[in-house]
């Protein structure tokens, strides 16, 4: 479906701010499929809300001056875009009762709040990991008229193999490209997002993003594998204790001062690339 609302107004947004907060609704059928143990999985649904400009990610999990978004907070925010997943219920359910729903293939739709028709396309084939030479992809492109632009790509980082899969194994560590398309069908990288779910690397995220912790902090990083924004993982409060239990996450996303909006757009794909990896487990 064409997108009424003109991408140079998504564009302009993503330009002019410097974060996003994406927010998972809340399902209360996967909850009760869970608890009975039922091979049910709904589809995704997220909001994606601008961060306030007062307010910034967390450097690290316990960094006092970075922002903690309570429940009340987040359901203040104002609502800039909405993004569903589009994928088949048999082969959620397939894919369920095997154990790895998080490798499903689907699409993403992300609408503008409000509007009508998509601004960007997610397409998710069904991969089995880099682990298995054969990285998790996630492809991004752009609703110009009745037409699909490619942007480029979220790409699982395994090179090299042995000195990736001894970061995954041993020290609890994935990387995440940002690949721009180039016009001679090329992918340039532009960014990385190193997701350490342990306590090695930069910062101890050790039960980050739960009621023992409610914070996890993750690096994205620059082509010279330099720091130079955070993608934070919270968990929810008290006032929210269904979704903490069901793992509907919350995520701040900053962006590098540098980038642009086709960059931003690919750094919430590949937030949305980990979240499917590394947090739609089989079993909340």
């Amino acid at each position: 479906m064409s997108c009424l609302v003109p991408m140079m107004a998504v564009d302009t947004s993503l330009a002019n701010t410097r974060g996003l907060l994406i927010h998972q609704k809340f399902q209360a059928a996967d909850v009760v499929a869970d608890v009975l143990g039922l091979p049910y999985e709904t589809k995704n649904k997220y909001r994606i809300h601008h961060m306030p400009p007062e307010k910034r990610a967390r450097s690290h999990p316990h960094d006092a001056e970075g922002w903690q978004p309570t429940t009340v907070e987040v359901e203040a925010l104002d609502k800039f875009l909405f993004a569903h997943e589009e994928s088949g219920l048999l082969t959620r359910m397939c894919l369920k009762y095997l154990g790895c729903s998080s490798l499903r293939p689907m699409k993403m739709h992300i609408m503008v709040e409000g509007g009508t028709g998509d601004a960007y396309v997610i397409d998710r084939p069904f991969r089995l990991g880099g682990a298995y030479c054969h990285p998790l992809t996630m492809n991004l492109s752009a609703v110009h008229g009745s037409e699909l632009v490619r942007i480029g790509r979220a790409r699982e980082n395994f090179s090299s193999y042995v000195g990736k899969c001894f970061q995954a194994c041993c020290l609890c560590t994935t990387y995440t490209d940002i690949e721009r398309l180039l016009p001679d069908n090329t992918f340039s990288k532009r960014y990385s997002i190193r997701v350490n779910i342990a306590c090695c690397g930069r910062t101890n995220n050790c039960c980050g993003g739960t009621c023992f912790k409610r914070n996890a902090v993750y690096d994205i990083l620059d082509v010279q594998d330099n720091v130079v924004a955070h993608l934070q993982l919270t968990a929810g409060d008290t006032r929210s204790w269904c979704r903490a239990l069901g793992s509907f996450n919350t995520y701040i996303l900053e962006f590098p001062p540098d980038s642009t909006p086709e960059d931003r757009a690919l750094l919430v794909t590949a937030l949305f690339q980990i979240e499917f990896a590394m947090f739609e487990t089989s079993d909340n």
